[in-house]
């Protein structure tokens, strides 16, 4: 095959973490179907190992969070104003549209070339548009996944969510006026996300599969061992890090000994995004470890993160229902294909998937504290069911599904 397959995520910076085990299941898929791969990733990256990619090229120099980075009071501004500088520094947009330019060059590029963008927003949007109306712009197939909530404006107020959701018709808006040359497809990672996108935004969007990867493997069975209950991710308040104090103490106080049931908690703090709620929280529970629980400090490589996601028995995904109304979770994703019962809140995406897998929802703060005892009680059942769950969700969600759905699309272009 003559064509590449390129793969760009410019918040990839080192070999642990989210963005590179996302980039490493696609192009492996992408690679056994005999692609050229190309991955391109941030400038300040130090070490990038990914087997699945024939040319990793430290291209870009600002990550995604950067590039979205505008102060509240200029995003009200802009926003009163109807300007595009809502969607961020044009100066930002430039600087992409430029390495982009000279990434192509390097690694090789050539007309037909898929190009997959699966972490951008306005900026690398307006970005990609420039750089397509360069005079040397090469005509490529690109695939764009949007993964970020699209907010529903609330009230008549200045909200954050009134503003976010200008913001990206602004985006969308600024792309379709400037965009010259190539052929573009747009994503989202849900259906509850697609039919946001496509209610608000005139170009068409499609919902593509969560790349799990083959390697995880199925959890053993518990046979009488401690359970253990474990949150995996950055400690964010939008993933609940705050409540996990209390409820750790809520099931001790239920009598469930160290003997019965030990805690595992993630609780390096984000890069950017960091409240004071989750700081607090990571140092309550630094201060517990030892007592039955154990705090770790990622990201992590791909085997440790695999080896925490099979050897738990329970994983907490205790998320802002608000936030994750119609967004993704990678690690709920990923345990479900490792066969561990979940706890998680209703009225997000994790609900909606509707699966009989031995997970168990709840409502509120008090209702995930007995979500988790139900679990817990009943551990037995609930994992035989998780176990059942795995194949078929692991069916569903593919790197190899990922990629064959674009390549199909590529052919539609």
């Amino acid at each position: 095959m003559n064509r590449n397959f390129i793969l760009i995520d410019h918040s990839i910076e080192d070999s642990t973490g989210h963005y590179l085990e996302y980039a490493k299941r696609v192009l492996r898929a992408a690679k056994s179907l005999g692609f050229k791969t190309v991955l391109g990733v941030n400038s300040c990256a130090d070490e990038v190992i990914c087997p699945g990619a024939d040319v990793i090229d430290k291209a870009f120099s600002r990550s995604f969070w950067e590039n979205q980075a505008i102060s509240r009071l200029t995003l009200v501004a802009n926003y009163l104003r109807k300007s595009s500088k809502i969607i961020g520094n044009p100066d930002f947009a430039r600087i992409y549209s430029e390495e982009l330019q000279s990434f192509f060059v390097r690694v090789g590029a050539k007309a037909g070339d898929v190009v997959f963008v699966p972490t951008l927003g306005g900026v690398e949007l307006i970005g990609i548009a420039l750089y397509s109306a360069t005079k040397n712009a090469i005509s490529l197939d690109w695939h764009l996944l949007f993964r970020r909530d699209l907010p529903t404006p609330d009230g008549i107020f200045i909200s954050k969510a009134r503003i976010n959701y200008f913001r990206t018709i602004k985006s969308f808006s600024e792309f379709n006026e400037r965009f010259a040359k190539g052929q573009v497809a747009f994503y989202t990672d849900t259906e509850e996300l697609t039919e946001r996108y496509n209610r608000a935004i005139s170009m068409a969007f499609t919902t593509l599969p969560i790349p799990i990867d083959e390697a995880l493997s199925i959890k053993n069975i518990n046979n009488g061992a401690p359970l253990i209950v474990c949150y995996l991710g950055d400690a964010r308040e939008e993933k609940g890090i705050h409540l996990l104090p209390k409820l750790i103490a809520a099931i001790r106080s239920h009598g469930f000994t160290e003997a019965d049931v030990q805690f595992r908690v993630q609780t390096n703090l984000p890069l950017t995004a960091t409240s004071a709620r989750a700081v607090r929280a990571k140092n309550i529970l630094t201060k517990l470890q030892g007592k039955g629980l154990q705090v770790l400090d990622g990201p992590f490589r791909s085997d440790t993160y695999h080896q925490l996601i099979s050897s738990s028995d329970v994983i907490l995904i205790p998320y802002c229902p608000k936030s994750y109304q119609a967004r993704s979770s990678g690690i709920f994703t990923e345990a479900l294909a490792a066969g561990v019962p979940t706890v998680y809140p209703r009225g997000t995406w994790m609900a909606k998937t509707k699966t009989l897998c031995g997970s168990v929802e709840y409502e509120n703060v008090s209702g995930m504290h007995t979500a988790l005892l139900n679990i817990l009680c009943n551990y037995p059942k609930h994992e035989e069911k998780s176990i059942a769950f795995s194949t078929q969700w692991r069916q569903q969600h593919s790197a190899h599904s990922l990629v064959t759905q674009i390549l199909k699309d590529s052919q539609k272009l």
